[in-house]
C-alpha cells in the first residue's frame, strides 16, 4: 500500500514538471515608454483683491508687500472719529429715552390706579400707554441703529486671512478712498498650485497607480511630491488638450510664485514598440522573430536596449505584436 502511494506521488511530480517548466519559458511583453518633461510654473493656491466697504480716510496700514498677515491684526483701517461720533449720540438718546420709559410706566401704574378708584377716565390710561409704548419702540430702534453703526465700525478695518502674503497695496496712509475701491491683494503661498496642459494619453499616465507623484524644481535642485488638485472638464478647442493643476504643498522652504515645475511623465512609444528579454529573440539572417507559445514565430524589427534598470531588455516593434502578449524564451 506505501510503495503504490509513493508511485501515484511521482507519478503526479513527473506530470506536473513539464507544466511548471513551460510557465517559467514564457515572458510578456511590456509596453515600450518614452520619457516627456512638461514645465510650468508655481503660482498662489488662492489670491484675492480685498476692497473698502466704506468711504473714508486710511488711518494706518499694516503691511507691505511681501509680508506675512498677522493672525490678530487687520491689514489696514480707516479713520473712525465721525462713527464714533454718531455711537455716542445714539447712546444719548436712548439715555433720554430710558428716563421717559420710566416716566411713562409710572404714570401708566398710577392711572390704572385711578382707574380703579373712578378717578380717572379709560383714555387718559391709554394715552399713558401709548406713550410708553412708543418710547419702547423708539428705545428698540435706536438699538439696531446702535448695532448697525458698531457692525459698520468694524467694516472700517480691511481683514485679510491670516498667513497669506502681500501681493500688491493699493493704499497709504492718509488716503481716501471710496467704497468698493481695492485696498490689497493678498494670497495663499502656504500650498502652490501649477498649471498643466496635458494630452489624453500624458493624462493617463499621469493618474496611473505609482507610489507618489514627484515634481523636480531644477533652479533648486529639489525633487518634491506633488499631487492632483484639480482638473478640468472642458475641452480646449485650441490645443485639444486637458488643463489640471498640480499642488505642492510640501518640500519647499521658502514657497513663492514663478518657481518653474519639470513634470516628467513616461508615455507609451507612438510606433507600438514593446519591450521583451534579449534571450526572446530568435536572430536568423540578419532579421529577428519572437515566438508564441503555440510555436508561431512573429517577425519583427530590432529598436536597440532599452534604457531601463533591466539592462538585458530590448525594443522591437511589430503590427502583430503587442503589450501582454507572451512569448518563449531561447534556450528553454
Amino acid at each position: 500500500m506505501r510503495l503504490s502511494t509513493l508511485l501515484f506521488i511521482l507519478l503526479c511530480y513527473l506530470m506536473v514538471l513539464p507544466v511548471a517548466h513551460a510557465a517559467d519559458s514564457l515572458v510578456t511583453a511590456r509596453p515600450a515608454l518614452q520619457r516627456e518633461v512638461h514645465s510650468g510654473f508655481t503660482r498662489a493656491r488662492t489670491r484675492l483683491v480685498l476692497s473698502a466697504e466704506e468711504a473714508g480716510r486710511i488711518e494706518r496700514v499694516n503691511a507691505d508687500v511681501g509680508d506675512r498677515i498677522a493672525p490678530d491684526q487687520p491689514f489696514a483701517c480707516q479713520d473712525e472719529t465721525f462713527i464714533n461720533l454718531e455711537l455716542r449720540t445714539n447712546q444719548a438718546e436712548r439715555e433720554a429715552l430710558e428716563v421717559d420709559m420710566a416716566y411713562y410706566r409710572k404714570e401708566v401704574a398710577r392711572y390704572r390706579q385711578l382707574l380703579k378708584q373712578n378717578s380717572s377716565s379709560e383714555s387718559q390710561l391709554d394715552a399713558a400707554q401709548r406713550n410708553l409704548d412708543k418710547t419702547r419702540t423708539q428705545l428698540d430702534a435706536l438699538a439696531i441703529a446702535a448695532q448697525t453703526l458698531r457692525e459698520r465700525k468694524q467694516r472700517l478695518c480691511i481683514n485679510a486671512p491670516a498667513g497669506w502674503l502681500v501681493i500688491k497695496r493699493f493704499v497709504e496712509p492718509g488716503e481716501w478712498v471710496n467704497t468698493g475701491e481695492p485696498a490689497v491683494e493678498v494670497g495663499d503661498y502656504s500650498r502652490l498650485v501649477v498649471p498643466f496642459a496635458l494630452s489624453v494619453v500624458e493624462y493617463q499616465a499621469l493618474i496611473a497607480p505609482r507610489e507618489g507623484l514627484k515634481v523636480r524644481l531644477p533652479e533648486l535642485q529639489i525633487e518634491v511630491p506633488a499631487s492632483l488638485l484639480r482638473v478640468s472638464p472642458a475641452f480646449d478647442e485650441v490645443s485639444r488638450k486637458i488643463h489640471l493643476e498640480l499642488e505642492i504643498a510640501d518640500g519647499l522652504v521658502s514657497p513663492r510664485g514663478g518657481l518653474r515645475v519639470e513634470l516628467g511623465l513616461d508615455i507609451p512609444l507612438r510606433t507600438g514598440a514593446v519591450l521583451v528579454p534579449q534571450r526572446a529573440l530568435r536572430q536568423r539572417y540578419e532579421q529577428y522573430w519572437l515566438k508564441r507559445p503555440d510555436g508561431e514565430e512573429i517577425r519583427v524589427v530590432y529598436l536597440g536596449r532599452a534604457n531601463t534598470p533591466d539592462s538585458d531588455w530590448v525594443r522591437v516593434a511589430s503590427p502583430a505584436v503587442k503589450a501582454g502578449d507572451r512569448f518563449q524564451l531561447n534556450g528553454e
